[in-house]
């Protein structure tokens, strides 16, 4: 403010949800004495202005101080603009991510887990993607890790799940033996609450417990192997089914494979790639196999792509897998298109029913 209406205004700036962010005030034994309020809010930023000044002064204020004072704070006004608009930048990915959660803009799709002997679709992997207004989709990789560090993961993945189980409770309801399977990093396994929002989530579905498989993956240290197991135990009571994914190349070993007590192994896909030219692959596939059925879990292989790798991985016992061979992630018409078409394949006994043994 100009000098001569110092002693006769009050300035406050805050956000556009009240919180100031500075004030000029007067003391208490200066009020100012009938006060005449203008308020400004900021097209482009959340931001909102307050001066208070004495009407009277106005009549007696120099006017020609009018132009300076406009100059000083326009150029006040676009400092501060550049520099909120330079935060807004550096968070921007994170604020990207919030907006995007509030828009329900992350929605599942659906890669089938299958037996390898037969084909048929018995599962299916619920993957997160980014689908923005115009249309294009932004894959994990762009957001998963911003929203593991940044701590939305555990808002996403409740929002994964609730969306999924809508899309699947048909399909759910009407066989009782196909599975969701959910990834869920270690913090949010660990964290407050986690099995009673899980619980109250799927019951709220109408949606059996035996049905959701919660995928954990080992890329990620679980800092606490005991309270994870008792984690797993809890959630194996209730009827969940819990996998280690990514075995082989994350923070596994055979003592934490057998201390956390899931129900299921997935092998990673760098074995699945080299088991058809390395011996000592199929090597260490047939040892996780064995290991496996000692400790009463199932074994799927992921990131299938050849009739090659079907083959050599039912060689070396595995019995399950998913992978670009029978589909890439899909949104849910296609992945239920794909289901049912299956089922009338086998139901009809069609030749395609042994294509991928053939």
């Amino acid at each position: 403010m100009p000098a001569e209406l110092r002693a006769h205004s009050e300035v406050i700036l805050a956000l556009s949800n009240g919180e100031k962010l500075g004030e000029f005030l007067l003391d208490p034994d200066k009020a100012l004495q009938a006060p005449i309020d203008l308020d400004k809010n900021s097209a482009r930023f959340p931001l909102h202005a307050t001066i208070r000044l004495e009407r009277g002064i106005l009549s007696t204020w120099n006017n020609e101080a009018y132009w300076p004072t406009l100059a000083v704070a326009f150029a006040i006004g676009a400092l501060f603009g550049g520099l909120f608009a330079r935060s807004r930048r550096m968070e921007g990915p994170v604020a990207d991510l919030d907006r995007g959660l509030a828009a329900n803009e992350f929605k599942p799709y659906y890669q089938p887990i299958f037996e390898l002997k037969t084909g048929r679709i018995k599962c299916c992997e619920v993957l997160a993607r980014w689908l923005l207004k115009d249309g294009s989709v932004v894959p994990p990789m762009n957001f998963i890790p911003l929203a593991e560090s940044s701590g939305r993961i555990q808002v996403m993945t409740w929002q994964i799940l609730r969306s999924a189980l809508s899309d699947l409770q048909p399909l759910l309801k009407a066989n009782k033996d196909f599975k969701l399977s959910l990834n869920v990093v270690p913090k949010h396994l660990l964290s407050a609450g986690f099995i009673e929002t899980l619980r109250r989530t799927v019951m709220a579905a109408q949606v059996s417990a035996r049905q959701i498989v919660i995928e954990v993956t080992e890329r990620d240290e679980l800092d606490d192997l005991a309270r994870a197991a008792a984690v797993v135990s809890e959630l194996r009571d209730y009827g969940f089914r819990v996998a280690i994914d990514d075995v082989g190349v994350g923070h596994s070993g055979l003592s934490r494979l057998k201390g956390l007590g899931a129900n299921t192994i997935k092998i990673d896909k760098f074995f699945v790639d080299t088991i058809t030219v390395d011996a000592s692959t199929a090597t260490i596939v047939e040892m996780l196999v064995a290991l496996a059925k000692d400790l009463q879990m199932t074994v799927v292989a992921e990131g299938i792509e050849t009739e090659e790798q079907v083959r050599a991985l039912i060689s070396s016992g595995v019995e399950e897998g998913q992978g670009y061979l029978v589909s890439a992630p899909l949104p849910f018409p296609r992945f239920n298109e794909l289901v049912e078409s299956r089922c009338l394949a086998q139901s009809a006994k069609l030749p395609t029913d042994a294509a991928l043994v053939a």
